[in-house]
């Protein structure tokens, strides 16, 4: 037999539904349920005998009476367990509903998939701050002629090319005031400084490290000395297996919410960011015992990997030496690190107890989840409201109280970008008592669709109504599949209510690392002592040449109270 309400395969004699309880009741024809018997008026009750004794008669009616109670705690007992059953589900379903949705708002940004770039081992950033401008008052001095002075950072990685590059800068203007640059490519290790080194990049091959060390200084006990990056890179990376640790973590809290008990407790209307909203309340608690187990599994995960046994392996993949991987590892093995969080995870464990939450509802979502508890001798509360405006990631607020001291969270604004343009209003208040201590306030606004003047920040930090710290920046945002770049060229810095510089910012990362190379490379094992030392002296007058262009740099374009001023008075 089906059942009339879900489908549900069912015996032919069921009364009720064992997938949704409900009654099989007369068919639209007005007839039984099928396998029914009809009732007829002169048959003889079930509870009376052919004679109608009276002893057997009740003896039959106390059984009948105990046959119904128990189908009666039978019904409320899978009526009940169907109502905590369905309580988990629409809590999930809720859960589930929501991290959707912020997900969904990320996505709007066209944000790309850095962490695929690493994974895939391809990667190139850049980044450049510059001073525009400096309040000279401050000081007392003009120190406009500072304006230019820069740092820029720039890394490319390619795994699976064998190619790294890494780079140092410091400019003025057009000025490169001094540079260092490291690449690698495949076995061989450069080191370049135009500054220093001039035209020539000074490296070893990691491969024959060992012995062209042990040929350069006679000692045999590194002539085993020998790596590749790239490969220990790639050893690295088949010991840990990230994607089993991101399914293992998935997996213990998928534990620990099948241990929790959920029970509706009813409605609740509440103040959600502002709008009066009728939720549902459930009461979700997660037993002591799955957090423990919970806290055993976290510590599991983190200590997949055999990082005693990776280390041994690397120093002996580089062929050091045993004695001193020995000795490396006596101090390695001393840590336990793993072990130590274990036995904080557990002590955290049994000073919360069972973990006990009211979880509210509203329109599939989560919208209020509460949690009180005295914890370590502390009162705590956490207070946690999403939703409320137009779109539901559009608002959320975050309070946590530990006794007198409490932190509020405020974020509001256009996060689903329904206007076509992210904008967030977020205020962060540590207050004690009523006072408040400090306020941190973020308004950003981002428009995808413009290529241009774009993107606003103002960031600020305040103390008793009195200004701290003020970040102000706009500029250019864009993001594709293969690219993220935020460049500014102007960005305000003010402290105590006052401006003290102007920068520019500017910051990419892709996913096309540049094809490198080394010009003039020089391995510096294949050299000659006479070369050795000739590179040496050629390095030293370099450095002496670079200080006396410096000085004579600064002298020229700095005023000779700055220029006093920055050499300490001499």
């Amino acid at each position: 037999m089906v059942c009339r309400n879900c489908g549900n395969e069912m015996r032919d004699d069921a009364r009720f539904c064992p997938n949704c309880g409900a009654l099989n009741a007369p068919g639209p024809d007005g007839g039984l349920p099928q396998g029914a018997a009809p009732c007829s008026p002169t048959a003889t009750p079930a509870w009376e005998g052919p004679e109608g004794g009276g002893k057997k008669k009740k003896t039959a009616l106390f059984a009948a009476a105990a046959l119904a109670a128990a189908a009666l705690i039978a019904v409320v007992a899978v009526f009940a367990g169907g109502i905590f059953s369905s309580g988990k589900g629409t809590v999930e379903k809720a859960i589930a509903k929501s991290v959707a949705a912020y997900a969904s708002s990320q996505e709007k940004l066209d944000v790309p998939d850095m962490e695929q770039w690493q994974k895939d081992r391809t990667i190139r950033q850049h980044m450049a701050l510059e001073l525009r401008g400096i309040n000279s008052s401050l000081v007392g001095m003009d120190l406009s002629a500072l304006n230019g002075l820069g740092l820029r950072l720039d890394t490319d990685y390619n795994g699976p090319d064998r190619q790294l590059y890494a780079g140092l800068g410091a400019y003025w203007g057009e000025e490169d005031l001094l540079s260092f640059g490291m690449s690698a490519l495949d076995s061989e290790m450069y080191l370049e400084s135009n500054q220093f080194f001039g035209g020539t990049c000074y490296g070893l091959n990691t491969e024959t490290l060992g012995a062209d060390l042990a040929q350069m200084t006679g000692d045999d006990s590194v002539k085993d000395l020998s790596f590749n990056m790239f490969e220990l890179v790639d050893m690295v990376m088949e010991k840990i297996d990230q994607e089993a640790m991101e399914e293992d973590f998935k997996q213990a809290g998928k534990a620990l919410w099948e241990a929790a008990k959920v029970k509706k407790l009813g409605a609740r209307t509440l103040d959600i960011n502002g709008t009066e909203a009728k939720t549902t309340a459930y009461q979700v608690v997660i037993p002591e015992e799955a957090m423990d187990q919970y806290a055993d599994a976290l510590a599991a995960v983190l200590s997949s990997v055999n990082y005693y046994d990776l280390y041994s392996d690397l120093y002996q993949a580089m062929g050091m030496p045993q004695d001193q991987i020995d000795e490396i590892m006596s101090v390695l093995k001393e840590l336990d690190f793993y072990g130590e969080l274990a036995d904080n995870l557990h002590r955290a464990v049994d000073e919360l107890g069972d973990v006990e939450l009211e979880v509210c509802l509203s329109g599939g979502y989560v919208s209020a989840v509460f949690y009180e508890d005295r914890v370590d001798g502390t009162d705590l509360s956490i207070d946690i409201r999403l939703g409320g405006g137009e779109m539901y990631v559009d608002d959320l607020s975050v309070n946590v109280e530990a006794d007198d001291i409490s932190i509020e969270v405020k974020s509001t604004g256009d996060h689903g970008l329904k206007s076509g343009v992210y904008t967030d209003e977020t205020t962060a208040r540590v207050r004690q008592d009523s006072a408040t201590l400090a306020r941190v306030t973020s308004d950003m606004s981002l428009d995808p669709g413009k290529s241009a003047d774009n993107f606003q920040w103002k960031l600020g930090v305040d103390s008793s109504g009195l200004s701290i710290f003020v970040l102000e920046m706009e500029g250019d945002y864009q993001a594709e599949a293969d690219l993220l770049s935020l460049s500014s060229e102007n960005v305000s810095l003010r402290v105590m209510g006052v401006e003290v510089c102007t920068l520019a910012f500017d910051y990419y990362v892709d996913c096309h690392p540049n094809e490198l190379g080394v010009s003039n490379p020089t391995l510096i094992t294949q050299m000659s002592p006479q070369e050795l030392e000739q590179a040496a002296m050629d390095i030293q007058d370099r450095a002496m040449t670079w200080v006396v262009q410096m000085q004579q740099l600064f002298t020229a374009r700095l005023p000779e109270d700055v220029l006093w001023a920055i050499m300490g008075g001499y």
